[in-house]
C-alpha cells in the first residue's frame, strides 16, 4: 500500500475553486477551506500527529471541555484515564455521568505504524465496537502541550479538547477551538462539554 502526506482540503479547494463564482446568500463567493498537512493511505485521510506528543507523560486523568458531540447517554463530566501497558499500549478508561449514574468503559489504544506519525498516532477499540472504518490510527494528537490536548479521528470527523484541568478559562477553551480549526477541524460542530455538579 502506498501511503502519502497531503494537504487534507486540496480536494476540498479544487471544490471551492469550482465554485468560487457561486455566491453565498448574495454577498460573494463561498470561504476557502484550510489547507493542513495530513496522511492519506489510499483510504483514509489521517491528521498529522504532533512530534513532541509523549506517551509518559501523557498517561493520568485528562477532562474533555469541548469536542463534537457524541451519543454517551446525555453525557456530562466526561473524562479519560491513561495508563501504559506493559505491551507498550495504552490502556483507556473514559467515564461520564448521566443523571445520577456514572458509566464507564475500558479499552486499549495500540500505536499503529510510524508511517502515520512518529508517535501519537493510536487505534482505540472498546469492548463490543465494530473494528474501524479506516485502516490507520482513529485517535490522532494533533497539539500536545502537555495541559491541553486537541485530538482528531481519521477523515477529521470527530475532535476532543482535553484538559488536564476540569474549569479552565472559558477564553482559553475558546482559543484551543479556534487552534483545532486551524488545524483542520469543523468547528461549527464543536460544543463545550458540560463539566459542572460532577461527582464521578
Amino acid at each position: 500500500m502506498q501511503f502519502k502526506t497531503a494537504a487534507l482540503s486540496l480536494f476540498a479547494a479544487s471544490a471551492a475553486a469550482q465554485n468560487a463564482s457561486v455566491p453565498t446568500n448574495g454577498t460573494g463567493p463561498a470561504p476557502a477551506k484550510n489547507a493542513v498537512p495530513a496522511t492519506f493511505d489510499g483510504s483514509c485521510f489521517y491528521p498529522k500527529p504532533d512530534i513532541g506528543f509523549d506517551p509518559k507523560s501523557y498517561v493520568g486523568r485528562w477532562y474533555q471541555v469541548a469536542g463534537t458531540p457524541q451519543d454517551y447517554n446525555n453525557c456530562k463530566c466526561t473524562y479519560a484515564q491513561y495508563a501504559l501497558n506493559d505491551n507498550g499500549s495504552v490502556r483507556v478508561n473514559n467515564t461520564c455521568q448521566s443523571g445520577t449514574r456514572a458509566f464507564s468503559i475500558v479499552g486499549t489504544a495500540t500505536p499503529v505504524s510510524p508511517i502515520y506519525g512518529a508517535t501519537g498516532a493510536f487505534q482505540v477499540q472498546f469492548p463490543g465496537e465494530r473494528p474501524p472504518d479506516c485502516p490507520g490510527p482513529n485517535y490522532i494528537v494533533q497539539d500536545y502541550t502537555g495541559d491541553f490536548s486537541l485530538v482528531q479521528t481519521n477523515n477529521f470527523t470527530t475532535l476532543f479538547l482535553l484538559s488536564r484541568k476540569q474549569h479552565p478559562e472559558p477564553a482559553v477553551i475558546d482559543a484551543w477551538i479556534q487552534r483545532a480549526g486551524l488545524l483542520g477541524s469543523d468547528i461549527s460542530k464543536v460544543v463545550k462539554t458540560d463539566q459542572t455538579d460532577c461527582f464521578v
